[in-house]
């Protein structure tokens, strides 16, 4: 599901109008001078979108542009936001938390369970037990009650997961790392609210403990409170899901989106209203659905058309609520806080990913990842303190303190983890300064000047750079000896339609393409008799890291493939990436939009093509 930050016109005016009609005719209670509600919403989009240019330029993810955008306009700053405003944009916020949690439950189909256990889980018990016990007792011994070490131990766990996956959303980024990082941030946030109740049961049984007081009754009440809390979640997560994949089964396509609104709200509503974990709800329902539904990809499409404002709206009202204040509140505690939890996640990755022989990529720059914290955490520590505010103390403070640290290092750490790994192609951190005023005259300017001959236009990207800039390189390749079935789980789980077939040694033997492969569906034979060798064809193209890119921008327009294997420079040529055709068409785009022009395209008998060519089949 793509959470883009470019949306409609129209799309704002609805979701302004739903905020206006929402307060009647204004905010209630609040005095004649202030502002409207309307204007808040206007407010906070606009200085959003100047943001998300800025971000763009300083080459920062959108996500903490949006957060220093509301900053400014919340009490950080100027101030500027009424603080009553916060509960009428409550329900927008929320349900763009929805969407994501929907989405993170929707990576859980039944036929991948198995495979995402046996790589996630151990990463995931290895991270979560260290972050636990590192806060838990690192807080204590700062000056923290035995309950309220426990309790931010256990508010440690849960990763921001609206923050993280966009940040993976916008820098287009896939492999092990990325996959892993969605993984385990449903992960850290399912285990989270599960053990907050149960931490919380066992602090109220100690409370009644040491007060000598122990009722029956009361304990009774508490487990029977857990119980619909998480059987209550469970249930309508599982009905709402069932529901809406019935539904669109039986609606037109076109009707989905208000279908798909008017459940996610319903569902929304019915959890405030009976108090039950929403964000458990929607896993629920992204489960469910994912696993009785043929038309998942078309249901987050449809979510997507909303999506992108609902997201700004998120992290621009998130950010308003931001203080920088309470950083200077949480004193040695939140610095604690802060340490203990950043080594127990980036340290219990590493200790087990080392132990299980998992790739360095993995190894290095899982935990990173996963640092950003916000909504969970903010939640969960709201519940406790409305629960007994006693026995919580400044828990909430802490949070709320620290949540500032994370959430404008954590977006930085994400990007950077999935740019080292090799999952995000290094032209997708490159910006063109296209779009501002001063640009549009400059490149006027230069197209007239080249015109007439008195200025060289500007090289374009795609001119000046190499093959290694806009490859990805979290290709894994298929072996030749690879039989049928193993060769259709990869193509399951593969975005392309050409897959590389290598040798032990990793050089490539050949190229399955998907025509070939769909005709092999239609032997009966096929599970018994053909690998992947006899699939292959012999790889007549292939690119090298240190070709220019205008070589694989010719290349594409001699080949109907998706995506070109991508080979080491010396021999013996071992597979070490892929270029896509849709990185390509980006980064032309990107040219076209700035008015830069490339060269003419290398006709196919090129030497530089030919030598890749010959190369790659050494």
């Amino acid at each position: 599901m793509r959470f883009l930050a470019d949306t409609s016109v129209d799309q704002a005016i609805a979701i302004a109008a739903g905020s206006i009609e929402s307060t009647a005719s204004g905010v209630v209670g609040h005095p004649a001078d202030a502002i409207h509600i309307a204007t808040t919403v206007g407010l906070l989009l606009g200085a959003s979108l100047l943001a998300g240019v800025a971000s763009e330029m300083l080459r920062l993810p959108k996500v903490t542009a949006y957060l220093v955008a509301g900053m400014l306009l919340g009490q950080s700053a100027f101030d500027i936001v009424p603080h009553d405003h916060y509960r009428f944009l409550e329900p927008l916020t929320k349900l763009a938390m929805a969407l994501v949690l929907f989405y993170l439950g929707t990576l859980f189909p039944f036929d991948q369970i198995r495979r995402i256990a046996r790589r996630a889980i151990p990463l995931s018990i290895g991270e979560l037990v260290l972050t636990g016990l590192l806060v838990t007792v690192g807080t204590y011994f700062c000056g923290m009650t035995l309950a309220q070490a426990v309790l931010l131990g256990t508010l440690a766990l849960a990763t921001a997961p609206a923050t993280t996956m966009f940040v993976l959303r916008e820098t287009n980024a896939e492999g092990p790392v990325t996959s892993l990082t969605g993984t385990l941030v449903t992960l850290n946030n399912l285990v989270a609210v599960v053990a907050f109740e149960l931490v919380w049961l066992g602090i109220e049984l100690a409370n009644a403990s040491g007060a000598n007081a122990i009722d029956a009754s009361s304990i009774a009440s508490t487990l029977l409170r857990l119980v619909q809390s998480l059987g209550g979640a469970f249930t309508l997560g599982l009905v709402g899901g069932l529901v809406m994949s019935y539904a669109c089964e039986v609606l037109h396509t076109r009707r989905w989106l208000v279908l798909l609104v008017a459940m996610t709200a319903l569902l929304l509503g019915l959890s405030e209203q009976w108090q039950l974990p929403y964000m458990l709800v929607f896993l629920v329902v992204g489960f469910v659905v994912v696993n009785s539904s043929s038309g998942t990809a078309k249901i987050t499409a449809r979510f997507d058309s909303i999506g992108g404002l609902l997201t700004v709206m998120f992290f621009s009202v998130h950010g308003s609520e931001l203080n920088l204040a309470l950083l200077w509140d949480v004193g040695l505690v939140g610095a604690a806080y802060v340490i203990l939890r950043s080594l127990g996640k980036v340290i219990g990755v590493w200790a087990v990913a080392s132990r299980t022989e998992a790739s360095p990529e993995i190894r290095n720059w899982l935990g990173p990842g996963l640092l950003a914290q916000a909504g969970v955490a903010i939640s969960l520590s709201a519940t406790a303190t409305s629960r007994n505010p006693e026995i919580v103390g400044n828990v909430q403070t802490i949070i709320l303190g620290t949540v500032v640290v994370f959430e404008i290092f954590g977006p930085l750490l994400t990007r950077a983890a999935v740019l080292r790994s090799g999952e995000m192609p290094i032209a997708n951190s490159i910006h063109h300064t296209f779009g501002t005023p001063l640009s549009a005259l400059r490149n006027v300017v230069t197209r007239l000047a080249g015109s007439a001959g008195l200025l060289d236009k500007k090289t374009a990207l795609s001119e000046r750079m190499r093959v290694e800039q806009v490859m990805r390189r979290t290709v894994q390749g298929i072996a030749e000896n690879a039989d049928f079935n193993e060769v259709v789980h990869f193509v399951e789980h593969s975005h392309d339609n050409t897959f590389p077939v290598v040798d032990s040694d990793r050089c490539i033997v050949g190229l399955i393409r998907f025509d070939l492969l769909n005709q092999a569906f239609f032997d009966p034979q096929s599970d018994h008799l053909i690998c992947a060798g006899d699939l292959a064809t012999p790889p007549e193209i292939l690119l090298r890291p240190s070709q220019p890119v205008r070589d694989a921008v010719a290349l594409f327009r001699h080949t109907s493939d998706d995506c070109v294997p991508v080979v080491t420079d010396e021999s013996p040529h071992r597979l070490i990436a892929t270029v896509r055709r849709s990185d390509l068409t980006s980064l032309l785009i990107r040219d076209r939009k700035a008015g830069l022009g490339g060269s003419e395209p290398m006709s196919a008998d090129s030497p530089s093509l030919a030598g890749a060519a010959s190369g790659g089949t050494n």
